[in-house]
């Protein structure tokens, strides 16, 4: 317990896993916390000591929970064998595991980075002028090598790409978490850690180390941002100690290459699944849409061009490129499809071989996904004239590297078919070491001695039912059932007694025993030795492995948004740098699947006559739809994808600003009129003549002329930004708008009336509508007839009584 309490005192704040043989105990207030989380039993030692554990072989399971749960975990270790009469195992801490360190394959989500990110603003006393109050973000996903950084002038724009990212666990300094803590979804982890943690005189030299360079100006990046990757990298040097072989660059990016899509964009157009529990099982999303990749590479690029679309027309014709000419070679999409369905992830098993965790079959995976790199090359032949193949195809296989090298040494070591873990034995190569084979020779002809004793026993005492056998505990032995006892002779001398037999040894058994465990020593150690040069080897390869695996990964997002494009008939658009967009029979991607009903919509959106299109019609006549159809292509179109419309020429959005639907923030004491007027707030200060806004709704969280007074006056303002903007709204008496601002355009959903029955058509038509079919809707949605007659009367009497005024030009 002392030496559990020297190793608890080195990480106080996590969970200290402590091995005592086979299992993983927690004592104290971890056991109380475990237990809890884990559901197993809590038990105690010498009655006074909290205790639980569990089997390390299912550690991986519980380890899981734990860390879903937002705890941290300390490994404690034993580093030496355990041996009668040597006095307490000698252990020690080999590695801390946090949310946003996993690299233990069934920890992760395959198509999911698993970023660890940090937040950092430099003081206001910041060497450089223009440096001051500076705000820096940086990532990084352990697991593949994934090192980023950015930074920016404003909170806002940091949070946004922080929810892009989606990082498992934040590393904050105390000073900030008070004012940033509110700003950051509740569903990410935080870690409070002290601002010298952060600051670039301590972490520059881990810095300029870490990546081979004279000066951190090197990497590009500016002070603050530098300062959020150094607390990354000081934080994952002290959980995984020296083990940064995948750690091999750092890339700054300019959060204002991308198009920016605030964390409500995020949400109401469904683009990835969201939340701890992500996946394809939390609902429809554009990724569970797109996501035809074969590889776990694929997936996770596929998932970053989504949330970073592109604002540059080349780049976008750049991908559109290879896109093409997979949807234009079906034979060469569909074998290219089936050869990357048998390479693994190459980025995580490379990275958990720099970090010095992968198993035996790790290194027999990756053999196995370079055999296959031959046969994808080998579907491309050589492009002299550059005119067979697109350029980003020919740049993917004009730097296409086969990794023989590294198959041929992994293949040269071990065996084809090792077994789990290298403590087995059995996994090194015959020929690989003479001093190995040698070994394994004795080892066999010690077998076959210890046979020839047993027959030669058999012989010599008449016992035929006498057997060699041997356990872990008792080593070999000779075992005589209770009714041979009589025929045992005086030499043999008695190991162990059992209900129906008697276990005894002799001298050449012994003999054979002690050459035989000094063998099997002899040759574990060897084969360690031998496993550990390997690592040694592919890691020192570990950048060559990353470039192929980011070139595996781009052919199978080209393939696999190919391969959409065509069962979903999309088209190829045209993204330029005008600010108009014309959409020709546009269809919502997620809506239209599996719905072969769903009506078809034009869209020409942009200054100066189509502005602002004025949406009206009832409620379920498919507005909503209708605005998140058109954000849905601007954003496919400008990842590089094909778009489900006839035709669609699209002018570039810089950002897509959403409001939609109603939800409160009771606990910030935020109701959901405020929520909604502080979304409105940031678009009106954030939008450009260059976005794109969606906005339902507007003005409905309060009384109806303030409603109406407040959404009029925004329209205003929108019409003055010259963004391009899809306002829908019951307030109908804003599409007189229409008649004062030149821009203004009023569009309706087409309802037919059949008597007091309706029909949604779902068909936008020109004009605005007069009025909502809202007692319509109530009686399909099963309101009693008494509630709905009721509704008439008192509308009937409203609309007599009460009118508006039209609505006043500007001052």
């Amino acid at each position: 317990m002392k030496q559990y309490m020297e190793m608890k005192g080195q990480h106080p704040n996590t969970l200290l896993l402590f091995q005592v043989g086979d299992f993983y105990e927690i004592f104290f207030n971890d056991a109380v916390v475990a237990a809890r989380i884990l559901q197993i039993t809590l038990t105690s030692r010498d009655k006074e000591i909290p205790l639980c554990g569990f089997p390390i072989h299912a550690a991986t399971h519980y380890m899981g929970k734990l860390l879903l749960a937002g705890h941290a975990i300390t490994l404690c270790e034993q580093v030496e064998e355990a041996q009668a009469g040597k006095g307490l195992v000698r252990r020690a801490i080999t590695r801390v595991i946090t949310p946003g360190t996993i690299i233990e394959p069934s920890l992760l989500k395959q198509k999911e980075p698993n970023y660890l990110a940090a937040l950092w603003q430099l003081e206001k006393d910041a060497s450089s002028e223009a440096a001051k109050g500076r705000m820096g973000l940086a990532y990084l996903d352990l697991s593949t090598g994934d090192f980023r950084m950015t930074s920016s002038s404003s909170w806002q724009p940091m949070i946004d790409e922080l929810c892009k990212v989606a990082p498992k666990e934040i590393l904050l300094p105390v000073k900030l978490q008070a004012h940033l803590q509110p700003m950051i979804p509740a569903e990410f982890l935080l870690r409070s850690l002290s601002p010298s943690f952060f600051a670039l005189k301590e972490t520059t030299p881990l810095l300029t180390k870490q990546f081979g360079v004279y000066s951190i100006a090197a990497l590009g990046g500016d002070p603050a941002a530098m300062a959020a990757a150094g607390a990354i990298l000081r934080t994952v040097v002290e959980t995984h100690k020296d083990a940064l072989k995948n750690i091999r660059s750092l890339h700054p990016y300019s959060i204002g290459a991308y198009m920016n899509l605030p964390v409500s964009t995020q949400r109401h157009l469904a683009l990835i699944p969201t939340g701890r529990e992500s996946g394809s099982e939390s609902g429809d999303t554009l990724f569970t849409l797109l996501d035809q990749t074969q590889t776990a590479m694929g997936g996770r690029l596929l998932r970053e061009w989504i949330l970073h679309p592109l604002l540059n027309p080349e780049c976008i014709a750049y991908r559109q490129e290879g896109v093409a000419f997979f949807y234009d070679h079906l034979a060469t999409r569909t074998h290219l499809r089936a050869l990357l369905a048998k390479v693994a992830d190459l980025a995580r098993l490379i990275g958990r071989i720099s970090v010095g965790t992968a198993s035996v079959r790790d290194f027999i995976a990756m053999a196995h996904s370079i055999r296959i790199l031959p046969e994808i090359a080998a579907r491309f032949p050589s492009f002299p004239s550059g005119e067979t193949y697109p350029v980003p195809i020919q740049e993917v296989f004009t730097a296409w590297d086969n990794l023989e090298d590294l198959r041929a040494t992994i293949e040269q070591t071990l065996v084809a078919e090792p077994p789990p873990t290298l403590k087995d034995g059995g996994v090194i190569r015959e020929g690989y070491s003479e001093a190995l084979d040698h070994l394994r020779h004795f080892q066999r002809d010690g077998r076959a001695h210890l046979t020839q004793i047993e027959q030669d026993e058999k012989n010599r005492t008449g016992i035929d039912s006498l057997k060699v056998r041997y356990n872990q505990l008792q080593g070999y032995y000779i075992e005589v059932s209770e009714k041979q006892l009589s025929k045992v002779p005086a030499d043999y001398t008695r190991k162990q007694t059992l209900t129906r037999a008697e276990r005894f040894t002799i001298p050449a058994l012994r003999e054979i025993e002690e050459k035989m465990a000094g063998a099997s020593a002899a040759i574990l150690r060897l084969e360690e030795e031998a496993f550990s040069h390997l690592c040694t080897a592919c890691s020192a390869e570990a950048a060559r492995v990353q470039a192929v695996a980011g070139r595996v990964a781009l052919l199978d997002v080209f393939a696999a948004l190919a391969e959409v494009a065509h069962k979903n008939r999309y088209i190829r658009p045209v993204v330029h740098g005008e600010k108009t967009i014309h959409i020709l029979d546009g269809r919502h991607p997620l809506l239209e699947k599996g719905n072969p009903t769903f009506v078809a919509n034009d869209t020409t959106l942009g200054p100066p006559s189509d502005q602002i299109l004025m949406l009206t019609g009832p409620n379920m006549a498919g507005k909503s739809t209708y605005m998140q159809q058109v954000a849905l292509i601007v954003l496919l179109g400008q990842i590089g994808s094909f778009v489900p419309a006839k035709e669609a020429a699209i002018g570039i959005v810089d950002a897509i600003f959403t409001r939609v639907g109603a939800s409160d923030h009771i606990q910030q004491g935020m109701s959901t009129f405020m929520v909604e007027m502080t979304e409105v707030a940031y678009l009106l200060h954030a939008g450009t003549d260059r976005s794109l806004f969606l906005l339902d709704e507007v003005g409905r969280g309060t009384s109806t002329f303030d409603g109406v007074s407040i959404a009029c006056a925004i329209v205003e303002y929108v019409h003055k930004m010259k963004v391009r903007t899809l306002f829908a709204t019951h307030y109908h008496e804003l599409t007189r708008l229409a008649r004062t601002y030149p821009g203004i355009r009023n569009l309706r959903m087409w309802v037919q009336e059949r008597g007091e029955e309706i029909v949604f058509m779902r068909r936008l038509i020109e004009g605005g509508a007069d009025k909502s079919y809202g007692i319509a809707v109530a009686r399909l949605a099963g309101i009693p007839q008494e509630v709905i007659e009721r509704a008439k009367h008192i509308l009937a009497t409203l609309e007599t009584q009460a009118t508006f005024s039209p609505i006043p030009a500007p001052p």
